[in-house]
């Protein structure tokens, strides 16, 4: 999609259970910005967000992953979702300036710190890292 305010533009990404799914890239004449939806790690990604200024992107903090091991529950948010470590390495291979985590599984405010979910992140990319909350606004 394209106007005179904004080019539009996607990305089929993996999300196992659900057949197609899309991240999007908002191409404005002032900033970009991508959004994730569930996805696990994936090169389209990269693609689709390289240069971005803003990349949002659902993460999983790994330690605390809903579900007993072994259960269908754990095997299905292990294997849909993107362990916050590999958000910031596709930041980073991206090349986008600001990355927001968002859609944050577990998603309880008090599961997983803030510090918890920026220091993953940071493990892989160097650029500004925001966490995500409801009502958020940047």
């Amino acid at each position: 999609m394209k106007d005179d305010r904004a080019i539009v533009t996607c990305a089929a990404v993996p999300h196992p259970l659900v057949p197609l799914a899309f991240a999007y890239r908002f191409d404005c004449v002032d900033r970009s910005i991508v959004i994730s939806g569930d996805t696990v790690p994936s090169d389209a990604i990269v693609r689709l967000a390289r240069g971005a200024d803003v990349l949002v992107h659902e993460a999983l903090y790994v330690p605390k992953a809903p579900g007993e091991p072994g259960s269908a529950l754990r095997k299905h948010i292990m294997d849909s979702h993107s362990p916050v470590e590999d958000v910031g390495r596709i930041a980073s291979a991206a090349g986008v300036k600001t990355l927001v985590l968002s859609h944050l599984v577990p998603g309880e405010t008090d599961a997983v710190s803030d510090k918890e979910w920026l220091a993953g992140a940071r493990a892989h990319f160097s650029g500004r890292v925001v966490v995500g909350h409801d009502l958020m606004e940047l």
